[in-house]
């Protein structure tokens, strides 16, 4: 039985919420300030807290949430908050690890609807559900590369995405950083592959046709409405829904889009028939929703109705150490392709001078350089001359690790290796100015001298 904690000095209002989840099969906690509420935590384990922002005792939700956090990260926490503090709320659950807030009065439907919600989320509701520690192993994502701590943890929340399920998932992350990719990959390997995957850029469609665009339209509903019309949620029936730059829809179509998501069915234009679909929707943007919240450009009900599970996809700047293996996997896609093409490698010192760059246009802007070096150049190798000006003027000047590759190959392990051992031997074992080198943090060069099984006093100079 789900254990909820709920958190509150006003006593009728701790009756009434008890009374309402305790009818729903929970079993409920209450206590009347937050720290018998850390105290009770700290004792009992508990699937979701509800808190309110604001109480008399010496630290309120703010403060009761930030601590929650430091016991159990993944512990749902829903805030009850007053109109005038939704601001704040929208705060905590953006920046600080909130699950949603709850407005006063409380809805009880809605109360039901996200204590359910985190509940899913925490992987102990849905009927035939897996538990959270039994799920099955990773899923191999092949055409999404990375080997970093951030993309690792991409890669597990795919995962359990995937093993779950979940029917709605709001993926973030700068242009060119793989957003497209994630969702196809949610889709293809998920237990949908067999139903339609639809594809839309909400940015690219003019506002007089998106609403047909989605929902379709009947003959002559319009001028032109020529014959009836299916639109992409029919279409994407039983399958997936894959809503691009979301964050560029009109308010009016967010509340119409809203209800979609609410509801689970559409009309046509010009229908008097609404139709069930059962679509799992993916949505996604390169945009601050919360800012597009607070300035009243987007719908805040909206915004955590598609924000069930957030994916983000970090940029490839703060990556770099999965960049050999981009350019590694990205030449063989493109030997593939390009059969004709002279097969190429890489030199060490480009390679050092991609490592070094910012990519603003992250992993699509790395593909296209490549793609137009591989295809263009006569040359068996990629160097410093066949980069563009802008990534050579922007890199620090290329150290000199002069490492030899035999005529036979290497593979791209044993290149980072060399690299991560020659920058050692020319630091004399110190590992700050061997990372600065590498143009990776320390951490992440313990990480692969640990991998290497490497010691820093194996470079000492007379050790």
């Amino acid at each position: 039985m789900p254990a909820i904690l709920i958190v509150d000095d006003d006593q009728a209002q701790l009756t009434i919420l008890q009374r309402i989840l305790q009818r729903e099969g929970y079993d409920v906690k209450t206590v009347e300030d937050s720290s018998a509420a850390l105290e009770v935590i700290k004792q009992q384990m508990f699937d979701v807290v509800i808190s309110d922002m604001w109480m008399s005792s010496r630290f309120a939700g703010r403060d009761l949430l930030r601590e929650i956090k430091k016991i159990d990260p993944e512990l749902p926490v829903l805030i009850i908050t007053a109109f005038a503090e939704i601001n704040d709320a929208v705060n905590l659950v953006a920046h600080e690890g909130a699950f949603y807030y709850l407005e006063k009065p409380i809805q009880i439907d809605v109360l039901k609807r996200e204590v359910h919600r985190a509940l899913q989320v925490r992987g102990l509701l849905s009927e035939g559900e897996p538990d959270s520690d039994n799920i099955p192993p990773d899923v191999q994502f092949e055409n999404i590369v990375g080997e970093s701590e951030k993309m690792q943890q991409l890669f597990k929340n795919m995962s359990r995405i995937i093993h779950r399920g979940v029917r709605q998932v709001l993926i973030t992350g700068e242009t060119g950083s793989g957003k497209s990719l994630v969702a196809r990959a949610l889709h293809e390997l998920g237990n949908r592959k067999d139903r339609p995957f639809v594809s839309i850029n909400c940015g690219a469609i003019a506002e007089t046709l998106i609403e047909s665009e989605l929902f379709g339209h009947e003959k002559g509903a319009f001028t032109d409405a020529a014959q009836q019309k299916k639109g992409i949620f029919e279409i994407a029936d039983k399958g997936t829904l894959f809503l691009d730059e979301i964050g560029d829809i009109s308010i009016q179509m967010q509340s119409t889009l809203l209800h979609v998501l609410e509801k689970h069915e559409i009309r046509r234009i010009g229908g008097t028939q609404s139709i069930k679909i059962d679509v799992c929707v993916i949505a996604a943007t390169n945009k601050n929703l919360v800012e597009a919240v607070k300035d009243g450009t987007f719908r805040s009900d909206l915004y955590f109705r598609l924000n069930v599970i957030p994916l983000h996809i970090p940029p490839l700047r703060e990556r770099i150490e999965d960049i050999p293996l981009l350019v590694d996997f990205l030449i063989k896609k493109f030997s593939t392709e390009y059969v004709d093409a002279i097969p190429k490698q890489i030199t060490s010192r480009a390679m050092s001078a991609l490592c070094r760059y910012e990519w603003p246009g992250n992993v699509r802007q790395l593909e296209n350089h490549l793609h137009r070096i591989y295809v263009l150049s006569e040359n068996t190798s990629i160097d410093l001359d066949d980069l563009p000006p802008d990534i050579l003027d922007a890199s620090l000047p290329t150290t000199e690790l002069d490492i030899g590759i035999p005529e036979e190959g290497v593979s791209l392990d044993e290149i980072i290796k060399e690299y991560v051992c020659a920058a050692l031997t020319k630091t004399n074992g110190t590992q700050t100015k061997a990372a600065e080198l590498l143009g990776i943090t320390r951490r992440q060069l313990q990480h692969r001298m640990q991998s290497y099984g490497l010691q820093s006093q194996d470079f000492k100079e007379g050790d």
